[in-house]
């Protein structure tokens, strides 16, 4: 299992700099397991994107998706139909997961609000 961990709000709003539209696609498998990008996690961070930039006064639209596992293809590429009308992903998966979207969706900016820290396993 990847283990990781969110990138710090700030750092993840800078990313976000000129950006009209942003889907925010969680990804249902590892990095769920250790609470930093399944479904309530993107749900929070996406909430806390659009209060925070509307404070600031460049209000960012964030929307949400999911997927099972963010690095395979055969997850991500329903995706594709929802795209045309954002201005980039930003990803809440691992690296691989981050890696995958970007070879899959070459002519769409995959930002990364995660950091992965490592491979782990359950311990007995």
């Amino acid at each position: 299992m990847i283990v990781a961990e969110q990138k710090p709000i700030e750092d993840i709003k800078r990313m976000l700099k000129g950006k009209q539209k942003v889907l925010a696609v969680g990804c249902g498998t590892c990095v769920a397991v250790c609470f930093a990008g399944g479904k309530r996690e993107t749900g929070v961070l996406s909430s806390a994107l659009r209060m925070a930039t509307e404070l600031e006064g460049a209000p960012v639209q964030v929307d949400e998706s999911m997927v099972q596992r963010q690095c395979e293809p055969e997850y991500i590429e329903a995706l594709g139909e929802l795209l045309g009308e954002y201005d980039a992903i930003l990803s809440l998966g691992c690296g691989v997961g981050v890696q995958t979207l970007a070879e899959h969706f070459p002519d769409m900016q995959i930002l990364p609000a995660l950091n992965t820290k490592f491979m782990g396993g359950p311990v007995q």
